[in-house]
């Protein structure tokens, strides 16, 4: 199902760019292995705070989501930040073709394994850098439930079998969320926690901890195991 970026949506995911920054942690990791000079696509962007992380060590980057709301607010961030070499794109990434093959892709959470592949032989005349979950369980819910979407290992095994060569690693990262006030987070575990527990106040309040900070009084810890798996277009076999 797609993900709808509402207002709250996107407020909680800006306010955890802003305390957590793991964006930039995340673009850390994927730097060395772009090319100089190169023209990237983030396929399925978001907000675009990844493509903004990198945008600096790339001489353009595209942008693509399907989700207005969500350029929009990349546009406006780009242009706060006067940071002109990213271009976004909105519409469905897996049905198009640039007119210039890219120099690079990154998916951060973004697409099947299929899928991804397919679009990185049409599309990308380099490489590919997938960013996946490598955690049992999902990060905002009072319940414990499995996180099995989009996940490292799965995609690994399913890469070993296509026969498609790839380099990988693992890496943990802070990927907690702030919140402005406890009814802020009741906001939150409504919107994502897909539980039913949402509005036990009690709960919430015991997953929080108090950050002494006036403008994020509060925080859910989340440190996760991310994995990292790069490709190259060409390494793809033909039958995929």
């Amino acid at each position: 199902m797609r993900f709808e970026w509402t207002r709250d949506a996107i407020r909680f995911r800006l306010d955890a760019a802003a305390r957590v920054r793991f964006d930039e942690a995340i673009a850390a990791r994927i730097l060395p292995y772009l090319p100089e000079n190169a023209h990237l696509c983030d396929a399925g962007c978001g907000l675009g705070l990844l493509s903004l992380a990198l945008a600096p060590r790339c001489r353009a980057v595209t942008a693509v989501d399907e989700s207005g709301a969500a350029l929009a607010v990349l546009e406006e961030n780009a242009a706060r930040a006067g940071i002109e070499n990213i271009r976004g794109v909105q519409g469905n990434l897996f049905a198009m073709r640039p007119e210039t093959p890219y120099d690079a892709m990154v998916f951060c959470f973004f697409g099947h394994t299929r899928e991804t592949l397919h679009a990185v032989r049409a599309q990308c005349a380099g490489r590919a850098i997938l960013i996946k979950r490598d955690h049992a369980e999902r990060r905002f819910t009072l319940e414990h439930r499995p996180a099995r979407r989009l996940n490292f290992q799965t995609a690994c095994a399913e890469l070993a079998a296509l026969q498609t060569p790839f380099l990988s690693e693992t890496f943990p990262m802070e990927m907690g969320q702030p919140f402005r006030s406890l009814a802020d987070a009741a906001r939150f575990f409504a919107l994502f926690s897909e539980d039913g527990t949402s509005q036990d106040l009690e709960r919430i309040a015991g997953r929080l901890v108090e950050t002494g900070e006036a403008e994020f009084p509060y925080y859910l810890p989340a440190r996760r195991m991310l994995g990292m798996i790069v490709l190259d277009a060409g390494d793809i076999p033909d039958f995929v």
